[in-house]
This record gives structure tokens, sequence and C-alpha cells, in this order.
């Protein structure tokens, strides 16, 4: 996932400072958690966008 892909996911832009990427992310979990209803598959696709945005990423063409 690039970092684009992950700004667009999670709805903030690529260069956002780590509160805005923390405060994004939580609005788009509570939205799609599994625990509610939400999928598995976009759960763990706006952690990994969270992930690349933050740099915790091992590499760009994780398969998760």
């Amino acid at each position: 996932m690039t970092r684009r892909e992950a700004a667009l996911i999670l709805g903030v832009r690529e260069s956002a400072v780590l509160q805005k990427i923390k405060e994004a992310h939580r609005r788009v979990m509570v939205a799609n958690h599994p625990d509610a209803g939400g999928s598995h598959y976009l759960a763990s696709k706006i952690n990994e966008a969270k992930d690349v945005l933050l740099g915790k990423t091992k590499g760009a063409n994780s398969a998760f």
C-alpha cells in the first residue's frame, strides 16, 4: 500500500501529523470494526493504512 492509498483510506493528507492520523484511524475503525458488524478485511486495511502513514511497515507490497 502506498502513502497515497493509506491517506485516502483514512481520509487525511499524506503529510498529516501523528494526532490527525490517530484520530482518523479511530473514526474509520469505529465505523468498520468487525465486532460491530464490519469486515475483517476492511479492518486490516485500515490498520495497514495507519501503519504506512506512521512508518511502521516492513514493506510497501505487504499482502496484509
